[in-house]
C-alpha cells in the first residue's frame, strides 16, 4: 500500500487557508491501495486549528489524521524507510529568512530524499514565497538542492519559480474549488449583478482618500451597492472602520465565531451577487472569481502578490492607476463570460496537475474536464526544468 503525507495547517482564523488546503488535500481522495497520512495542526502548533477550521476541509474519515507536526513526520520517516511514500510539502505562502543559516534547508532535504530508496518521492506543488518588494529573491542553497530532488515542482506564481530556479508554475488551489463553470455555471455574469464586495488586510494602514474615492467612483459609475465584509476573523476590526467610511448606516459582514465551512458558505453566497471583489487578500480574489465576480487588487500598500498569483488563473490584473482599472473592469463587466472561461481553464490545468499527482501513487485521473481546452503544456520533472 502507498501512503501519502500532507499538511492542511493553516491560519486558524483565515478561510482562504482552509480553502487551498482542501483543494489540495481533495487530490488524493479515492485512490485505491492508498492511505492518506494528514496533519491537522490541532496541538504544538503555533496557531494551533480547532475543528472549526477543519469544518472546511471535507476530510473523509479515511484518513489517518495526525493532530502534531512531530507524530506526523515519524510516522513520514518509518513510511519512508519501509513502503512506497509521498511526501507532499506543504501549499500557500513560504516564509525565507532575509540571511539564511548553514542548515537552513536541511529538513526540506531530508523530506526530498528519505522516501527515494523505497520507490517513493516527494513533490512540491501550489506554494509561494512572501516577498516583500519587486526586488528578486533568492532561495538558500539547500532549499534549491531539494527541489531539484523532487519529483515534482509547481509553484503558484512565476517570481517564486525564479527565485528556486526549477518548477513549472500553476493556479492557486483555490482556484479549483467552488462550482463548476461548466456543469453548474457560476451564476449570473458579473455586469449583470449588483454588489462590489470590499476587504483588506487589517494589519495594513487604512485605504486613503484616493482608494476610497476610486471604490466609490466605481460603483456610482456602475450602479453597484459597497459591501464591506471580513475573511478572516483578525481584520473584523478594521473591517468595521471601513464600511463606516465606506457605507455608514450599513452594517460590514464579519466572520466571527462561525466555522470555516459555515462562512465560507456565506462569503460565497455575497461573491455570486457581486459584479467585483476588490481587496488585496488574493483569496477572496480567487474564491470571488470562482463564484463569477470580477478580482480587483486594492490596497493600502503593495498588490504586488494579488497580481502575481492571480495571473497564473488568467486573471492581469492592473496595477493602481485609476485609467488601467476602469479599462480592465470594462473589458471585464462586458463580456459575460470573461470570468468563467478564465475559471475553466485554471481548473483544467489544476485537473491536469492533479493527475500528476495521483500518478505517483498508482491513482485513477480526476473526471473528464469536458469541454474545457487541453493545456499548452505538460507538468515536468522538477530536474528537467
Amino acid at each position: 500500500m502507498a501512503r501519502v503525507f500532507l499538511s492542511t495547517w493553516g491560519q486558524s482564523d483565515n478561510i482562504g487557508d482552509s480553502i487551498l488546503r482542501r483543494g489540495l488535500l481533495r487530490t488524493f481522495h479515492g485512490i485505491d491501495d492508498a492511505r492518506v497520512h494528514v496533519h491537522v495542526g490541532r496541538k504544538l502548533m503555533p496557531d494551533t486549528n480547532d475543528e472549526r477550521y477543519l469544518t472546511a476541509l471535507q476530510l473523509r474519515g479515511d484518513e489517518v489524521v495526525h493532530d502534531t507536526a512531530i507524530g506526523w513526520f515519524s510516522r513520514y520517516a518509518t513510511s519512508a524507510l519501509t513502503g512506497r511514500t509521498l511526501m507532499v510539502m506543504p501549499a500557500g505562502e513560504l516564509v525565507l529568512p532575509e540571511r539564511a543559516g548553514r542548515f537552513w534547508g536541511w529538513w526540506t532535504a531530508i523530506c526530498a530524499l528519505l522516501s527515494r530508496p523505497r520507490g517513493g518521492t516527494t513533490v512540491q506543488v501550489g506554494a509561494g514565497v512572501r516577498m516583500s518588494s519587486d526586488t528578486a529573491v533568492t532561495a538558500p542553497p539547500m532549499e534549491r538542492y531539494a527541489r531539484r530532488k523532487m519529483s515534482l515542482v509547481a509553484w503558484r506564481d512565476p517570481r517564486t519559480a525564479a527565485a528556486f530556479g526549477v518548477g513549472d508554475v500553476a493556479p492557486d488551489w483555490a482556484f479549483g474549488e467552488g462550482p463548476d463553470p461548466l456543469r453548474e455555471g457560476l451564476g449570473t455574469p458579473a455586469g449583470e449583478r449588483t454588489i462590489l464586495a470590499v476587504t483588506t488586510r487589517g494589519n495594513r494602514d487604512p485605504l486613503d482618500e484616493n482608494k476610497i474615492r476610486l471604490l466609490r467612483d466605481i460603483a456610482k459609475s456602475r450602479g453597484l451597492r459597497i459591501q464591506v465584509y471580513s475573511q478572516v476573523r483578525r481584520d473584523r476590526e478594521a473591517m468595521e472602520k471601513l464600511a463606516w467610511v465606506l457605507h455608514p448606516g450599513t452594517e460590514p459582514l464579519l466572520f466571527g465565531e462561525e466555522s470555516h465551512a459555515e462562512w465560507e458558505k456565506k462569503v460565497r453566497a455575497l461573491h455570486r451577487e457581486s459584479a467585483i471583489v476588490a481587496s488585496d487578500r488574493i483569496h477572496a480574489l480567487i474564491v470571488g472569481a470562482t463564484e463569477g465576480a470580477v478580482p480587483l487588487a486594492v490596497s493600502s500598500g503593495s498588490t504586488e502578490k494579488a497580481l502575481r498569483t492571480l495571473k497564473p488563473g488568467g486573471f492581469d490584473l492592473p496595477a493602481d492607476q485609476p485609467a488601467a482599472i476602469n479599462n480592465y473592469l470594462d473589458t471585464m463587466l462586458g463580456d459575460a463570460t470573461s470570468v468563467s472561461r478564465r475559471i475553466v481553464t485554471a481548473r483544467t490545468h489544476l485537473d491536469q496537475l492533479r493527475n500528476t499527482l495521483r500518478s505517483f501513487v498508482g491513482g485513477r485521473p480526476v473526471s473528464d474536464p469536458g469541454t474545457a481546452e487541453p493545456l499548452p503544456y505538460e507538468f515536468r520533472h522538477a530536474a528537467a526544468s
